[in-house]
């Protein structure tokens, strides 16, 4: 499927599917989920957004997004909908790596290993090229499956991600600075780096330990052990 002209990509999903995605990933009915219509492009307007179910199903996404992702989105000013679902899996692994040593998630120590890039009329988040970092995972995948999953799409209300920044134009300069660390933040990255971590499709309980996800109201206890290390095989400290 093109990377560019998302003008022209159409939902396939069916009401069995609209139905079955909002009770799973509590989408409300005050965002008025609905399916796009044969003739309705999968593109952001004043009033609706797209929600790529492949970035719940798959990539850890949960409504409501936690602040940071609100944070990064507002730093690089790109708009929750203009983001690939494999950008946002980056974006939840490094969330997880940040709970796994028990630390806060910063935009400064993410920028020390990610970028963001242009990828047709998409975006997504790549490793950093200022040459000082290495990844935080050991494992990153590079495709997403179906690979259909630009037309797997629903309408909600733009009220639902209203602190989003307005969408970022393509053609627009993307700098790939090296930021300044606090002291703090340089003893993150440094485990971080040190102990990198395999990404993919996180359980809702990691999910929870994590504090991302909206069905544990209440964080559940990591499983650390006495070194700091994570004892569910998913991220460690």
């Amino acid at each position: 499927m093109s990377r560019s002209d998302r003008s022209t990509i159409r939902s396939v999903l069916t009401a069995k599917d609209l139905k079955s995605f909002v009770e799973t990933y509590n989408i409300s009915e005050q965002f008025s989920p609905y399916l796009p219509g044969p003739n309705d492009p999968a593109v952001f307007t004043p009033d609706v957004i797209p929600l790529y179910t492949l970035a719940f199903s798959s990539c850890g996404v949960r409504y409501p997004l936690s602040s940071f992702k609100f944070d990064l989105l507002c730093h690089f000013g790109v708009h929750f909908s203009q983001l690939y679902p494999l950008g946002w899996m980056r974006v939840v692994h490094f969330e997880l790596s940040c709970a796994a040593i028990s630390g806060e998630p910063s935009i400064p120590l993410f920028c020390m290993f990610y970028k963001l890039i242009s990828d047709g009329d998409w975006f997504t988040f790549a490793k950093s090229q200022n040459n000082v970092s290495k990844p935080c995972y050991s494992f990153m995948p590079t495709s997403t499956y179906p690979k259909d999953w630009k037309s797997r799409s629903i309408f909600v209300s733009a009220a639902i991600m209203s602190e989003s920044p307005l969408p970022r134009d393509v053609g627009t300069p993307i700098e790939d600075a090296v930021p300044t660390l606090s002291a703090n933040e340089t003893v993150k990255w440094k485990r971080m780096y040190k102990n990198p971590t395999r990404a993919f499709t996180f359980s809702e309980g990691i999910l929870a330990i994590g504090g991302l996800s909206p069905s544990f109201p209440v964080r559940p206890k990591a499983f650390f052990g006495k070194k700091g290390r994570f004892q569910g095989g998913a991220v460690c400290g």
